[in-house]
């Protein structure tokens, strides 16, 4: 269910942009006699700054015993962002990106969860800052690597079907979620360390797509003694829209 509500939106977002960007090609070819404006010699920030949508299936490694909770899930994030300056070889992208699962609670930790066993479905916001780094091989394509730090927002509620007072490992379920809530934001488990690459390949002049890889390596999961559980390795596609 939730693999097929992201490919709708993705779709969406891909359909509108490509729309827009024809739209807006046309526009400039018809008004080809006035001399366009480079990025470089804008003031406007808007003039400099490309636009990201994505979809990147990922899994979230989980290190932990699987008899209790889920082997290593499928996420499905959808990402929002942008890119500035998009004329320089080095730039910023910071990139927001949303995804949904289920944990449970166990022996002093939060896990993955099965949907049979699941006591939090836990909404989740990861913000992305890296650099980038641009390689142009040609006119019509682009390289990017990235690298920075991201944080990982997340707030569980009680999954569907499951009561406060339903049983848990702490006592109640409720419990559990006080304990998942504040394991998520304790020893810095929400700080990672964002690396990534990436290709673009020119559809049309204002709009790009192509592959997009990250590994997000947890930083307080990996300070905590917990090795490298928490950590999501993605692989997918990203559209890039200039204004």
């Amino acid at each position: 269910m939730m693999m097929m509500k992201g490919r709708i939106i993705f779709s969406v977002i891909f359909l509108s942009l490509l729309k827009f960007a024809v739209v807006g090609e046309t526009l400039q070819n018809e008004g080809s006699s006035v001399p366009a404006e480079t990025p470089a010699s804008s003031s406007s920030f808007f003039s400099s700054v490309d636009l990201m949508a994505g979809f990147s299936p990922a899994v979230y490694i989980n290190t932990e015993s699987t008899l209790v909770s889920a082997p290593s899930p499928v996420i499905y994030p959808v990402s929002i962002g942008f890119l500035w300056p998009n004329y320089t070889k080095i730039a910023i992208q910071p990139t927001l990106s949303f995804f949904t699962m289920y944990h449970l609670w166990y022996d002093g930790q939060a896990l993955p969860a099965e949907i049979e066993n699941r006591t939090s479905q836990t909404i989740s916001l990861l913000l992305d800052l890296p650099a980038v780094f641009s390689i142009y091989p040609n006119e019509k394509s682009r390289f990017q690597f990235s690298s920075g730090l991201a944080f990982l927002m997340r707030f569980g509620i009680l999954a569907g079907g499951v009561k406060d007072s339903d049983s848990g490992y702490s006592g109640s379920a409720g419990s559990d979620m006080d304990q998942i809530n504040s394991y998520f934001w304790s020893n810095a488990r929400f700080l990672y360390l964002s690396l990534g690459a990436s290709w673009f390949y020119d559809l049309v002049p204002r709009l790009r797509l192509g592959p997009v890889f990250h590994t997000y390596l947890p930083l307080g999961s990996l300070f905590s003694g917990e090795s490298v559980q928490g950590m999501i390795i993605s692989l997918g596609l990203k559209l890039s829209f200039h204004l």
